[in-house]
């Protein structure tokens, strides 16, 4: 029985020769060698690993992951730090405060932080869930505007509750002391018991 000419599969030219003895079950294999831009790119890949494993591990030439984000971090710490300089925050004292709550252009701005950020923990109509009903006489951490701020920027942790300086300016936190003092009397539904100490209004 004579043997099946073999025709060279596509992609081969039709004078590459065979491997002399790798021939399976009539399959025959070409000496097909690899692209020249693939093999050198394999040999770079073997000779840099050991390269870089020595540079990262043991002789500190090349910089690691940790190496990375710290410079990272370090330039994201100059960039901010010259973006607070260049763009100050407006200054609230007790006066500007005082003006914010006079203004109910503020507190209307401020209902629209309250209702991103703070209902979730002192309810809609700030009758208190997880956090203190806003809308009572009872404060735990006082009544003044300043006392609100305060509150505000620093957060109270031990309770849960976050600082909201990063989140909101000195502006915006302004707005949210003339909304919460809006809610003064408002009785809204199902309110959460008294918390903190009567403060009586001035």
């Amino acid at each position: 029985m004579s043997e099946t000419p073999h025709t060279a599969p596509e992609g081969t030219s039709d004078d590459a020769p065979i491997i002399r003895g790798h021939n399976y079950d009539g399959i025959k294999e070409y000496d097909n060698p690899m692209p020249g831009w693939w093999v050198w790119g394999f040999w770079i890949s073997i000779i840099f690993a050991p390269i870089y494993v020595l540079g990262v591990h043991y002789m500190g030439f090349l910089d690691s992951y940790e190496d990375d984000l710290a410079q990272g971090q370090e330039e994201l710490q100059v960039m901010r730090h010259a973006y607070a300089e260049a763009n100050p925050d407006a200054a609230v004292d007790a006066s500007a405060l005082d003006m914010i709550v006079d203004n109910p252009l503020m507190a209307q701005a401020g209902a629209a932080h309250y209702a991103a950020q703070c209902a979730v923990c002192h309810g809609a109509e700030g009758q208190g869930l997880i956090g203190p009903n806003l809308a009572d006489a009872y404060w735990v951490h006082g009544a003044s505007n300043t006392a609100l701020f305060d509150v505000i920027t620093k957060g109270v942790l031990e309770k849960g509750m976050p600082p909201w300086e990063p989140i909101f300016s000195p502006e915006e936190r302004g707005e949210l002391v003339a909304y919460i003092k809006s809610l003064q009397g408002t009785n809204p539904p199902n309110p959460k018991a008294p918390e903190g100490e009567l403060v009586a209004e001035s």
